[in-house]
């Protein structure tokens, strides 16, 4: 019953307008009220002409363009190539010059004529064609000035209030900030959409952010409520999406008999609807559970059809949780290279995608543009101010330069201390990953290891001799922690332990590099045999190592040695 009533609420604005098969578009905005025309527009807009091919729909819009300047109607000719513009970024593969051409026009009609509810849609409009170019100081600089100008006009007196919120939510959630999303979507819902589909887009991506905060109660109950949304306007592709994220959600909640069938249906509905990264995904996350009930078959055709679901689109997420199965299936099958390769290659794409994407970046577009807002508020104090008040205004905008300066500042700290704070959790979830990778290749170590013990048991034969050889190699090359293996992981270990090994130097100048990596090691808490296994030597080797350290430092025993290196 909660959820039918959010669902009403959400969708009343849709049932105002409908004119089912109607083509002469420009005939229905003519019979309009002068101030229903924009929302008359609009409802065209979102529910018809969106679904036109480009020759159609560009044509609407050129005519609805056209009689909007003949009979001087301002704000309906910006929307008109508002949309122009937001159809090429939508539906053409190259939108860029074009799109941003038509928001450019758009912009300046705005501004000429002092209107604010479509300058903040322009902004909005050109920082999501900014961010699907990757371009994203740009997208977060001007999305921010769209949510800036709304916010100042009150949330309540704008009619895609939802909308705009909702875009800052996506794009917070997209970039692991799961708590700032959620106050922006949360907000989101609380005001009409006058488009089901972001209505849906709302309520799925508030229930990514609980399940990636781990609050899987309210991930589940959004999800219900996204997908009960794409039910009651039949929504084929997101029913499947949702679909999907619920059943991720008892996944996560190990309750199988509820996720596999709500997997299956999102994986189905996905490939019909050519939502590749949803279906990779999910068929990943069925591999995963055949592969924990020993279904090898299964999980490898499964598997086979994610590769080729993967190549059909460019998001390089879903490759991750494809290389971590594939790896896990090889070393079911004792093909230890082949899973070697693949965890090596998860750990390198998941670099590069943190490398990719920088939180800092939020905290650039928000400065600069507070910095704006400073400098125009004193731009229109020394406008409005007479000649006789020269010495007043001078001294306000000087009090004014000094606060501006003093902002400034107090921005700069804060942005250093959002970067230096960014900084740190990517490189504590990079070392983290590094870390359980390494696990992972302890437990292949380990399996190449009993293999041998096996083969020592059989006759020795030629053969034998020689797949013995052949693992011992296997052994020797994956076991070593190389130079350049050790070079990441330091790099990775000072930025999270700032300061580290100068110290280590400092107080105690006659340690090795290899006493040094093993403290190190150490510091992170690891086991002796996940140190061993990192560092490619014997668990033997590391007790004689830790005894030689507490020698050269003067240190009585294991215990007061961890306590050394705690306090490091």
């Amino acid at each position: 019953m909660r959820t039918t009533v959010a669902l009403l609420c959400l969708l009343l604005p849709l049932m105002g307008f409908a004119w089912p098969g109607q083509s002469d578009y420009l005939a229905v905005l003519q019979k309009a009220a002068p101030k229903e025309r924009l929302a008359v527009a609009r409802k065209i807009y979102n529910d018809q002409i969106i679904h036109l091919d480009s020759a159609q729909a560009l044509t609407a819009l050129n005519r609805i363009n056209k009689w909007a300047t003949a009979i001087h109607d301002i704000p309906l000719k910006i929307f008109s190539v508002i949309a122009m513009g937001d159809y090429h970024k939508e539906y053409f593969p190259l939108p860029g010059d074009k799109a941003l051409a038509f928001f450019t026009t758009a912009l300046e009609m705005a501004l000429e004529n002092e209107l604010k509810e479509p300058e903040a849609e322009i902004y909005n409009n050109m920082g999501w064609l900014y961010y699907r170019q990757n371009k994203f100081p740009q997208a977060f600089e001007y999305m921010i000035k769209a949510n800036n100008i709304i916010g100042t006009t009150g949330y309540e007196n704008y009619p895609n209030a939802s909308r705009y919120l909702y875009d800052l939510g996506y794009i917070y959630c997209d970039f692991g900030n799961y708590e700032k999303a959620k106050g922006y979507l949360r907000q989101a819902i609380k005001y009409p959409y006058n488009n089901s589909l972001y209505a849906i887009r709302t309520l799925n991506t508030l229930g990514l952010a609980y399940r990636e905060l781990k609050q899987y109660d309210s991930a589940i109950l959004y999800f219900k409520m996204g997908l009960d949304t794409a039910h009651a306007v039949h929504n084929i592709p997101w029913t499947g999406i949702l679909s999907g994220n619920l059943g991720s959600v008892y996944y996560f909640l190990e309750k199988y008999e509820a996720a596999i069938p709500l997997l299956k249906t999102d994986y189905t509905l996905s490939m019909q609807s050519k939502e590749w990264a949803s279906a990779a995904n999910t068929i990943c996350m069925l591999a995963s559970l055949d592969l924990n009930n020993n279904k090898l078959g299964d999980a490898r055709a499964k598997l086979d059809e994610a590769r080729d679901v993967i190549n059909k689109q460019g998001d390089q997420r879903p490759f991750v949780y494809y290389a971590l199965q594939r790896a896990r299936l090889f070393k079911y099958i004792k093909r230890f290279d082949s899973a070697f390769f693949y965890l090596d290659t998860a750990r390198r794409v998941v670099n590069k995608l943190n490398q990719h994407r920088d939180a800092l970046i939020f905290s650039q577009a928000e400065q600069k543009v507070a910095v704006e807002l400073h400098l125009s508020e004193i731009k229109l104090l020394e406008s409005e101010k007479s000649k006789s008040e020269l010495l007043r205004n001078f001294i306000i905008v000087v009090i004014l330069l000094v606060l501006v300066i003093a902002a400034q500042l107090i921005f700069r700290q804060q942005l250093k201390q959002k970067k230096d704070a960014a900084l740190l959790n990517n490189a504590a979830m990079q070392l983290k990953y590094y870390i359980e990778s390494a696990r992972e290749k302890n437990q292949l170590i380990d399996q190449f290891k009993r293999e041998i013990e096996h083969l020592h048991a059989l006759p020795e034969q030629h053969t034998v001799l020689q797949e013995k050889e052949e693992i011992a190699t296997k052994l020797r090359q994956y076991s070593i922690l190389t130079e350049d293996d050790w070079n990441e992981f330091r790099s990775l270990f000072e930025k999270v332990q700032t300061g580290f090994f100068d110290k280590l130097k400092l107080q105690f100048p006659d340690l090795t590099p290899s006493e040094q990596r093993l403290l190190a090691l150490m510091k992170l808490k690891l086991s002796k045999r996940e140190m061993a296994g990192m560092l490619g030597i014997a668990p033997d080797s590391i007790k004689k190592t830790r005894q030689r350290i507490r020698k050269k430092i003067n240190v009585q025993d294991d215990v007061a040695l961890e306590e050394l290196v705690a306090a490091l």
